[in-house]
């Protein structure tokens, strides 16, 4: 049976870690190792991953500074022995089959086994060529864009994969997976199973949103996309600017971002390629202040509430 490595980052997780780390060691999967990386945590997680380490053999505990998610991940990483890898973030549960699940995609012709392929808007495929996968990493459908929820080929986990700043935190496990596709050519392995069950999104929930961090979630994209290659992705690339225009449209003022160069490029390739950007969006793109585009967001929920798919 195949080793997996099932690597925690955490930080400040008292209330959650025992609950998340209770969840891997519950797998039915005979052969699951936990690696939880405390990334400088000043509350009693230090002490209760621990008490997990000396419960269970099957438990690596490794007490970091502080450095950030991506860095966390990456030391589990370099910790690791097994030969498959998967990602759970330290206030989520594992489903007690996601491991086997998920090993049972395991072959050599695959590097990565993708976890909740329900989420894939009418994808019904167990395997995807890479060059289809490629876009739709790039537009972000689904669960695609973070990192739990799927196994890896330790071997194509380098550094590069997660080289990114600390302060780098909402978007990064984006950039985690666009460098991911071009790494490989192997077609991704999908399993149309749940396998994950998330816990309270607390990161995206409170984050605003500003043009200058688009703008630079926008310059990993491109030097994350081999250069030659980037006008493959054009549409997808100006889907996922589009919503984080989106975004930042709910949070600043239009005098912020309308003008600045990150919007202007959008409109441009927007206009070169004739991308269709839907009339509610652009009425909304075009409201003349905040007040009134949230009121419109409002309102479109609302309306969405009432019509069947």
């Amino acid at each position: 049976m195949v080793s997996v490595s099932v690597i925690v980052p955490v930080y400040q997780g008292e209330s959650t870690i025992m609950a998340c780390a209770r969840s891997v060691l519950c797998q039915d999967y005979a052969s699951v190792k936990l690696i939880i990386v405390d990334d400088g945590s000043t509350d009693a997680t230090n002490s209760l991953t621990d008490c997990i380490a000396t419960e269970d053999d099957r438990v690596m505990v490794v007490h970091t500074a502080n450095r950030g998610r991506q860095a966390a991940r990456l030391k589990g990483v370099e910790l690791s022995t097994s030969e498959w890898i998967t990602f759970v973030d330290a206030d989520d549960c594992l489903p007690v089959d996601a491991v086997s699940l998920l090993a049972q995609a395991i072959s050599d012709d695959v590097d990565i086994i993708f976890g909740n392929g329900y989420s894939l808007n009418g994808e019904s495929r167990n395997i995807i060529p890479m060059d289809d996968f490629r876009h739709m990493a790039v537009r972000g459908d689904g669960t695609i864009g973070v990192p739990w929820g799927s196994l890896y080929r330790r071997s194509v986990l380098t550094p590069y994969l997660f080289n990114q700043p600390k302060d780098f935190y909402m978007g990064e496990d984006y950039i985690f997976w666009l460098r991911l596709v071009f790494s490989t050519e192997k077609p991704v392995a999908v399993v149309l199973d749940n396998v994950y069950e998330k816990g309270s999104d607390t990161t995206s929930a409170g984050f605003l949103w500003t043009i200058d961090y688009v703008a630079l979630i926008q310059k990993y994209r491109e030097q994350s996309i081999p250069p030659d290659r980037y006008e493959e992705y054009i549409h997808e690339t100006i889907a996922d600017r589009l919503a984080n225009l989106c975004a930042v449209a709910l949070c600043q003022r239009g005098n912020n971002w309308r003008s600045h160069s990150f919007t202007l490029r959008l409109k441009a390739d927007i206009a070169r390629t004739a991308y269709h950007v839907s009339l509610p969006t652009r009425i909304y793109l075009s409201l003349p202040s905040l007040w009134l585009r949230k009121l419109w967001r409002q309102t479109l929920n609302m309306i969405s509430m009432f019509i069947k798919p």
